[in-house]
């Protein structure tokens, strides 16, 4: 976390001193906003769906002229994926508490991909089941983007530029429901997936912005250019995330 801050003050620092020297202007800009975040590159056709998330942080701007300006900011931002998949575990035994997640022996998994995915099987009869239904991967980033705009019109401007992504936290979470010792309960689950990914991405930032006096519209496609799962499984070791963000912000001058 440290080295980011270090890393965006590097970045603002050559931009305040020349504004300090000069009648161009610096800009602060705290954002809040969401994101629509999906993964791309999955050669499972529907696997994944887009997901919803929150994005907050700030922008530090520097006028270059009338018509550009740089800007640099750091963001925690929500990304990730809805997954298209259900998961059953079903047991010829009836499991305990301790060993219905990591499969006792005499237990089958079963997984269906895709849209509407399900499973149908008999509840009633099964001595013990393990049904994962709705997954979602919420991945978590401190992110760094450095962006060049045009200012094309009355408040309206263009973005483009490069984001570093640092991995904050990875975890899949869905909707359980198991059965052990004739007894059947529904809950959440959270799953810590954090090894399973990348610590750090690269994206590039793609958007539009609209000004009225000090409030600010921005909206940002990030298109992923590098892969994110640290993994062998051939479905997932080509993903790249492909994130959508809106955010409404403040322009404080400097």
């Amino acid at each position: 976390m440290k080295k980011l801050v270090y890393l965006a003050a590097a970045l603002v620092m050559p931009w305040t001193a020349a504004a300090q020297n000069s009648h161009s202007r610096l800009t602060l800009t705290p954002r809040i906003g969401m994101t629509v975040s999906d993964f791309a590159c999955c050669p499972i056709h529907d696997q994944y769906g887009p997901k919803a998330g929150f994005i907050a942080g700030a922008d530090l701007e520097y006028s270059l002229s009338r018509t550009f300006s740089l800007s640099a900011g750091l963001f925690y931002s929500m990304q990730g994926a809805k997954e298209n998949a259900v998961m059953l575990t079903t047991f010829t035994q009836t499991p305990d508490q301790e060993t219905i997640y990591t499969g006792p022996t005499g237990s089958t998994l079963r997984i269906v991909t895709g849209k509407n995915a399900h499973i149908d099987f008999d509840r009633d009869t099964s001595p013990g089941y393990f049904y994962l239904t709705s997954p979602r991967i919420y991945l978590s980033y401190i992110s760094v983007p450095v962006t060049v705009q045009a200012h094309v019109w009355k408040g309206l401007a263009l973005r483009l530029g490069v984001q570093w992504d640092h991995l904050a936290s990875a975890h899949m979470k869905a909707k359980q429901e198991t059965k052990i010792n004739g007894t059947v309960r529904f809950g959440d689950y959270d799953q810590n997936i954090k090894k399973e990914f990348h610590k750090d991405a690269v994206a590039i930032p793609i958007g539009v912005s609209y000004s009225y006096k000090n409030i600010e519209l921005d909206a940002r496609y990030l298109w992923g250019v590098t892969k994110i799962a640290d993994t062998n499984d051939l479905n997932d070791k080509e993903v790249m995330n492909s994130t959508f963000a809106i955010t409404l912000g403040y322009r404080f001058h400097l």
